[in-house]
């Protein structure tokens, strides 16, 4: 009975001491669970910026991986490049060493065939003047603008004994005429040919002035070109041949163009070949007596084609020999 006096006629408890504990207990642990709540939305809070807070730390980890695999990349390019201009260079300078005269490949062939030399070869003096079937050669220069297979002066220290590489430059006007004075009796030689281990309208001045010293002791003057002294000089020295130089040959080698340059390799490229025969008119215009020469060893569908090239410029040709071994 008393406690069914304690109910309200709804049946709820009166608002009494047993409410007021029950309901300060609830707004305890209303209180309670909102700092749980609190606790959990911090926590969740946390665990929600951790992420922007590691993230900058993993896109900086991945930005420098990516940065560190460009520059293996850049690095590979580089080198690959570096690689390629180093093969270019290489097809360059081979390229270059075909077109180049053969004068440069032996260094001037001072130390002998192959590259063997001696103390003797070292010591000699320059030989200016040699002398070689009954004539007197005039060794100018080792300059050529052509590097021709057959050249006598591949890979060859010495010419019939005679030293022709030049260690102390060209020489002068006054040393060959010092050098001819040690000859004595220079009307024992049958003539003096302008030829040696390069190209003599590289030094006309002194050919030319050398002309005069042996046409006073009574000697025939020759000169022995690859016919290519006016692009050497940018000029046309025919004139300066006239009455100095009694007879020219003129190295033709071949019949054309794709013939000649393959074989002579002329600095000029192909103007080398059309310079030649162009001197050749040149000389025949002017009255200086001259004509073409080819070795023998061309061929003889090639010598044919020789001839008749000479023979539509109006050219003698002489065919000659070739030197197998001095």
């Amino acid at each position: 009975m008393i406690m069914e006096e304690n109910k309200n006629v709804n049946g709820q408890q009166p608002a009494g001491e047993g409410g007021r504990k029950r309901r300060r207990r609830h707004r305890g642990g209303h209180s309670h669970g909102q700092g749980q709540n609190q606790a959990q939305m911090q926590q969740q809070g946390q665990q929600k910026q951790q992420p922007k807070q590691n993230q900058p730390q993993s896109e900086k980890a991945q930005n420098a991986q990516k940065q560190q695999q460009n520059q293996s990349a850049q690095g590979k390019k580089n080198k690959n490049k570096g690689q390629n201009q180093q093969q270019n260079q290489q097809k360059q300078q081979q390229n270059q060493q075909k077109q180049q005269p053969k004068q440069n490949q032996n260094k001037n062939g001072q130390n002998g065939q192959n590259g063997k030399g001696n103390a003797k070869e070292e010591n000699r003096k320059d030989t200016y003047l040699y002398t070689l079937d009954g004539n007197l050669y005039v060794n100018l220069t080792n300059k050529c603008s052509n590097g021709c297979d057959f050249c006598v002066r591949n890979e060859r220290s010495s010419y019939y004994g005679n030293y022709l590489w030049l260690k102390n430059g060209d020489p002068t006007v006054e040393k060959v005429i010092a050098a001819a004075n040690g000859f004595g009796d220079l009307t024992r030689f049958k003539e003096v040919v302008f030829c040696g281990f390069g190209e003599p309208t590289y030094k006309v001045a002194e050919m030319v002035a050398l002309c005069d010293f042996f046409h006073e002791k009574g000697l025939k003057t020759r000169l022995n070109t690859n016919g290519q002294g006016n692009l050497i000089n940018k000029r046309d020295i025919v004139p300066d041949l006239k009455g100095k130089i009694d007879f020219v040959n003129i190295s033709l080698n071949a019949s054309c163009v794709e013939k000649y340059q393959p074989i002579c390799r002329s600095q000029f490229g192909e103007a080398g070949f059309a310079g030649l025969v162009e001197f050749a008119k040149l000389c025949r215009k002017e009255n200086v007596d001259c004509r073409f020469s080819i070795v023998d060893c061309i061929g003889e569908e090639e010598v044919e084609a020789c001839k008749r090239l000479a023979e539509s410029v109006r050219i003698p040709l002489y065919v000659r020999k070739y030197i197998t071994d001095s």
